[in-house]
């Protein structure tokens, strides 16, 4: 199984018995790290990116990895990413399955950002494996199931907009997030 590299800036504004990017690190699945010690052209999971994650960055993700930026929802800002290199991208729409933010589009957890992540650039083996760290990851994936098969298999930008317009009506984050509304 390819394991790609996944990498945590972890801000501790939570509970870290209840979070989900230490249970990943603590499983062996990522790795603590400063913004410092970011090289290469790792894709940055940024809600705030003007540019959406498609099936294509599947490559960055082999060579160089992905990173999640750990925060609190109600405090998250464009500011937390400004230092970190790579290559900033926002998920294409997708429904949370965790209890904090259940059925809220876009609000995911840090796990299930990074395995929606991973399907979409077509780990599934580690997808899977992640999907098995918490109970509410298989509701996360019944939610879910159809929109990461349509967006991994688009293999252009159009092809993922026309996904995203299909489900939302819309292909703009604000309107089907409003991720910044609390």
């Amino acid at each position: 199984m390819i394991k790609p590299k996944i990498m945590v800036i972890y801000y501790r504004e939570d509970d870290p018995c209840k979070n989900t990017s230490l249970k990943m690190v603590r499983k062996g699945y990522a790795k603590l790290v400063n913004h410092r010690s970011i090289y290469g052209k790792p894709i940055v999971l940024n809600p705030f990116s003007n540019q959406t994650l498609g099936s294509w960055f599947a490559e960055n993700i082999d060579k160089y990895g992905v990173v999640v930026v750990d925060a609190s929802w109600k405090r998250i800002e464009p500011k937390y990413f400004e230092r970190i290199r790579g290559i900033h991208l926002k998920l294409p729409p997708l429904i949370a399955g965790n209890p904090i933010n259940y059925g809220k589009p876009c609000k995911l957890s840090s796990i299930e950002a990074v395995a929606a992540t991973l399907y979409i650039t077509g780990f599934i083996e580690t997808y899977e494996s992640l999907l098995k760290l918490y109970k509410w990851m298989e509701t996360f994936h019944n939610l879910n199931q159809e929109l990461l098969e349509k967006y991994r298999r688009a293999s252009t930008n159009k092809e993922l907009e026309d996904a995203i317009r299909e489900k939302w009506g819309t292909t703009s984050s604000e309107t089907i997030c409003a991720w910044r509304e609390g």
